[in-house]
């Protein structure tokens, strides 16, 4: 089967997401999609499970999706391991972002939160930024400790609250390990992968606390006279961060990782970002020509090419493509067929092995 090729334009719409930029479309998807430059897009969703925008499987004759081809064979597609835990479906799920402009400043609550319904869950998640223009950067907790009492006041307070917030410069292989409770919104200018936790079955749950004094029209456009604002959850948002502690740099610390490099072989460099619970992130660097092999006692492997041209099993992955490697059939070689890079997120502790 491997490797599973996945659908190349898997797109929110821009209603969700009307600060979307064009990089997705002009740097990553251009060679894969026919007039993609210049079209707007906030995030591709590569590798999904969620039951309301889950991922489809490229050419395929059926029209199945990741859920479907997942529920069929859960135990050769995630391994006997994961599917025991995880029932006949896949918790990681897996983004490319880009911005044009700020998102909004949001927090994601821990599973079991009081405020949470029956089919929301949290959204522990990653940033391993790819890209950031000159000047770009991220947002994460505040430049100066604030109480919650007088934080809602300027969250209320029209655009003041731009000015309390802790900006970050970014550059190409930085790493955020986002928790519950961390306040964060991504900066213009900026395109990242993120990989995130969502429980089975469940929709992993964002609160808003402040969005830039922005107005909306219906098709996701910034109409300041007509549009309107969205939808708020400041006292939800309140409850779970700690404004008066996550302050600048030293805020930052807690959130930032750092990745070991290693050499694997000749004309084979990684970078290792350290695992959560949920999942590791790996990215590999190849030189044409150079072999690659892949295994694991127990997991499996979603691959989103980031450059070049990548061949497993006679089959050309090329750069924007992302594809999933089944347990079954690991252990598994692709060679280079030009100088790449690609992301490679897999299980924690049983993830894929490298040689």
């Amino acid at each position: 089967m491997a490797p599973i090729f996945l659908s190349p334009n898997c797109f929110t719409p821009l209603t969700r997401t009307p600060w979307a930029g064009t990089e997705i479309g002009k740097t990553i998807k251009s060679g894969l999609i026919p007039d993609i430059e210049g079209q707007k897009i906030g995030e591709s969703w590569e590798f999904s499970c969620d039951p309301d925008f889950p991922t489809k499987i490229a050419g395929d004759k059926n029209g199945r999706n990741l859920i479907d081809l997942i529920a069929a064979d859960p135990k050769g597609i995630l391994s006997p391991a994961i599917a025991e835990k995880c029932g006949d479906t896949c918790e990681i799920l897996v983004k490319l972002i880009n911005a044009d402009s700020p998102l909004s400043l949001q927090v994601h609550p821990a599973d079991g939160d009081q405020s949470l319904l029956e089919h929301e869950c949290g959204k522990p998640e990653s940033w391993l930024i790819l890209n950031a223009q000159p000047g770009a950067g991220i947002y994460l907790g505040f430049n100066k400790s604030v109480s919650k009492q007088k934080l809602r006041a300027t969250l209320l307070d029209g655009d003041s609250a731009k000015d309390i917030l802790n900006f970050v410069l970014v550059k190409p292989g930085d790493f955020f390990d986002l928790k519950p409770g961390v306040p964060h919104a991504i900066g213009p200018g900026v395109t990242l992968l993120e990989p995130q936790r969502i429980l089975s079955g469940k929709s992993g749950k964002t609160w808003r606390l402040w969005d830039w004094g922005r107005k909306y029209n219906k098709r996701g456009e910034l109409d300041q006279q007509d549009g309107v604002s969205r939808e708020l959850h400041i006292d939800d948002a309140l409850r779970v961060i700690d404004p008066e502690n996550q302050v600048g740099d030293a805020f930052v610390s807690t959130v930032r990782q750092m990745y070991s490099k290693k050499q694997i072989k000749a004309g084979m460099t990684l970078h290792e970002y350290p695992e959560n619970q949920y999942y590791q992130v790996k990215h590999i660097f190849m030189e044409k020509s150079v072999t690659i092999n892949l295994s694991s006692k127990s997991g499996f492997g979603i691959i989103v090419m980031l450059d070049g041209e990548l061949n497993i099993k006679e089959k050309p992955i090329p750069k924007g493509q992302s594809v999933l490697i089944p347990w079954k059939d690991l252990p598994i070689s692709g060679t280079a067929v030009t100088s790449c890079s690609f992301a490679l997120i897999s299980p924690p502790q049983i993830g894929l092995e490298l040689s």
